[in-house]
């Protein structure tokens, strides 16, 4: 290793003679004040109101280094301009860096304030020194300079040079260096060669960054560049997470800095599990390197061994933790799941403990997931499941571009409505121009369950009428009052509001489904009325799909409005499951009979998984339940749901998913016809939504698990159960098709 950049002394030029440079090289008369430094020589310029940092680099580093490290703050600043870096001020000629006397001279803006304290450092300022460097891993990737490659023993990938060191160090600290260069070999080698190299800060430190006073956990400024280096992400993690430990439980607060650094620039596992080592060897580095130039500059000691106590006391700490402990507790902060030690068995019981015997499991071999890709589910053990069923990853499971909105919106904001926020109400302003008019006013919740208890509300406090009608077999929700519309999954009770129903299935299958729907409203309106009630809405699922999943027949829609005027009832579109494109190539269900309705709700497809739901109706309708009921949701329509919900929009509009599901879902119905099979009796449904209707509930149950057990995933609906569900992600190709085609020609019984 050379070490002649520290060997050879700091440039010898005092206050007097920095002024002088300023003034010759940038044209600005001021102050100068010496600042600290290892090999460099730097002052403090203060002219007028402004202040600088001038900086005049070792000899030894040779003229590119200084330039590098200059050209390193103008990439990341133009990166991310939002990043606390100081800006580079040019010389009088427009150049970046100068010389004087053989030294290279860099000057940049100074940061006033104080250098956060080192010991009892709080975790809100530990996860702004995470973010602080995963933001500017991210603004340095993509920069490159001849200076990151040189030999230099900052560099954590070059630890192993230092080992000659090991004789300098306090004999009380040799057995624990030693110690850590025996451990650290194989992890170092992974390092070097298997992972992705970028520029690295690497001395994110509190020496080298101020923050607010008034908020001390908020970093306000980061500075010297001096000890780049061309190496891994996790580098820059690393350093920054060995400065957090001082004073404190290293593993804790490597957790605390590695979760913020994770949500800007997402780690894989293999990187976090190398993170305890890595502190391990900045920490034995900082030593090596004291112990060497402390003795070289006797001098600049005080500065050069300050940080030497606390480095082997973390040291100390992390010899005493049990290595896979620590890889648990970091990977646990950053939301990434260690290997499951439960079996199977275990955490079914665990389960059936914990949540209780109301929530069912799908399938007779219940599936364990691990996370999802697009349209695929990956069990615990790794097999890919095609999912032809969840139609709540509207846009494909862990879609990035509305996984990477969540994660910018909650770093930066989540908060609710009664605050103003414009991005929230911009989101709206977004859904009503996909929307007809007169429905301009959107009121948001946060599913599709409170978005139809919202609709009774407004219903009921509009018309002054409590009655409700849905389909025989209909499902909108869970709350209180949506059991009373949900006649497949619940009983009718004497406190839900009273509800009465049309037929379904009958009526959608007629060719005089128009009449018949009005017939089937004037009884159940009938059935009300000797109750003592008058309907104050009628809400449909515009796919029907617990009648079995229909298109809604040409009249039906139109004869529904004309029933509900006439009546002076609220007509309530229910698209939780419909809408969004999934009945392609329209954006709603409700589209096809050119119909407005008086309320249209909205849920599972907003937010791709993430908790939303939302009620569009008219301004004359809102400023009227305004006038009579009051309405607030603490989490509904905050901005992190506005911005996955513009993500999904974003998603749906540049991937044309709408004609997406037009294209695939005709290429599976068809594909579905085109099996002839005799336990087949229908093939339906509008888009991505498709029924196959079969002969019983028996060998549809039978299909579904088959399918399973395959490797597709499908569900079961309608009256009986007798109709395959599939509904898959709008992203669905025909490769996919194809797929799910197959599996269930093999799954259905032979002939």
């Amino acid at each position: 290793m050379d070490f002649a950049i520290f060997d050879t002394p700091r440039p010898e030029v005092d206050a007097n003679a920095a002024k002088r440079i300023v003034q010759e090289i940038y044209g600005i008369d001021g102050t100068a004040e010496p600042l600290q430094g290892e090999r460099d020589r730097s002052f403090k310029i203060t002219a007028d109101s402004r202040s600088f940092a001038l900086k005049l680099g070792n000899i030894a580093d040779g003229p590119n280094v200084l330039e590098g490290q200059t050209r390193a703050i103008e990439h990341a600043r133009s990166s991310d301009p939002q990043l606390p870096l100081p800006s580079v001020i040019r010389t009088t000629g427009g150049a970046l860096s100068s010389r004087h006397e053989g030294h290279s001279v860099q000057l940049v803006s100074f940061f006033e304030g104080a250098s956060p304290a080192d010991e009892d450092t709080p975790p809100g300022l530990r996860r702004s020194v995470g973010t602080l460097a995963a933001r500017l891993s991210r603004a340095l990737r993509g920069f490159d300079h001849p200076a990151l490659h040189r030999p230099f023993p900052w560099d954590l990938a070059q630890l192993a040079d230092l080992a000659p060191l090991t004789r300098d160090v306090e004999p009380s600290l040799r057995p624990l260096v030693e110690a850590t260069f025996a451990r650290l070999e194989d992890n170092l080698e992974v390092v070097r060669d298997r992972l992705a190299k970028q520029a690295v800060h690497g001395d994110i430190n509190h020496d080298n960054m101020v923050v607010d006073p008034l908020d001390p956990e908020r970093i306000t400024g980061l500075f010297d560049f001096g000890d780049m280096t061309w190496g891994p992400r996790i580098f820059e993690l690393a350093v920054a997470a060995a400065y957090q430990t001082s004073g404190a439980e290293p593993v804790l607060a490597m957790a605390q800095v590695a979760a913020a650094f994770h949500v800007v620039d997402p780690l894989d596992p293999t990187e976090l599990d190398l993170l305890p080592d890595l502190v391990a060897a900045r920490a034995t580095q900082s030593i090596l390197m004291a112990a060497r130039h402390g003795a070289m500059h006797p001098e600049n000691a005080e500065y050069l061994t300050g940080e030497v106590p606390a480095m082997a006391e973390t040291l100390r700490r992390l010899a005493d933790t049990d290595p896979n402990d620590a890889r648990v507790q970091i990977r646990k902060a950053c939301g990434l799941r260690s290997d499951r030690q439960a079996s199977y068995q275990d955490a079914m019981e665990l389960r059936q403990r914990r949540l209780g015997p109301a929530l069912s499991l799908s399938y007779e071999e219940p599936v364990r997931l691990d996370r999802g890709e697009g349209v695929w589910l990956i069990e615990d053990e790794g097999r890919r499941l095609l999912d032809a069923y969840n139609n709540v990853p509207h846009v494909g499971h862990a879609h990035p571009q509305v996984v990477a909105a969540a994660h910018a919106q909650t770093r930066k904001l989540s908060t609710n409505t009664r605050y103003l926020v414009d991005e929230v109400a911009e989101y709206a302003d977004r859904l009503v121009a996909l929307l007809p008019e007169p429905l301009d006013v959107v009121m948001f919740v946060n599913s599709g369950s409170e978005a139809n208890d919202l609709a009774y509300q407004i219903a009921r406090a509009v018309t002054g009428k409590r009655g409700l009608i849905t389909t025989e077999n209909a499902y909108h929700g869970s709350t209180f009052a949506t059991a009373a519309m949900s006649p497949e999954e619940y009983e009718a009770s004497p406190w839900t509001p009273p509800s009465a129903r049309v037929a379904g299935a009958e009526i959608l299958r007629s060719p005089e489904s128009s009449e018949l729907v009005q017939t089937g409203l004037d009884q159940a309106a009938d059935r009300l009325r000797s109750g003592g009630e008058t309907v104050g809405m009628v809400i449909f699922d515009t796919v029907f799909s617990s009648e079995g999943i229909f298109r809604a027949p040409d009249g039906l829609m139109r004869a529904a409005r004309d029933w509900a005027d006439r009546n002076r009832t609220l007509l309530v579109a229910d698209e939780v499951q419909a809408g969004f494109g999934r009945v392609g190539p329209d954006f709603w269900g409700f589209a096809g009979d050119g119909v407005v309705p008086d309320i249209v709700t909205m849920g599972k497809p907003m937010g791709n998984g993430y908790p939303m739901g939302a009620v569009a109706t008219s301004a004359a309708i809102a400023e009227r339940f305004a006038s009579r009921w009051h309405f607030f949701s603490t989490f509904a329509g905050s901005p992190v749901a506005a911005a996955v919900g513009n993500a999904v929009l974003d998603v749906i509009e540049t991937e044309r998913l709408p004609a997406n599901a037009q294209t695939i879902g005709s290429y599976l119905r068809k594909g579905f016809e085109s099996l002839g099979h005799p336990d087949v009796v229908d093939v339906r449904g509008p888009g991505l939504f498709i029924g196959v209707e079969l002969t019983g509930p028996g060998i549809a149950r039978t299909v579904v698990n088959e399918m399973r057990r395959r490797g597709v995933l499908i569900g079961l609906t309608g009256p009986d159960d007798t109709v395959l569900k599939i509904r898959p992600p709008m992203v669905f190709a025909k490769h996919h098709a194809d797929r799910v085609i197959a599996e269930l020609e093999g799954s259905l019984p032979g002939r």
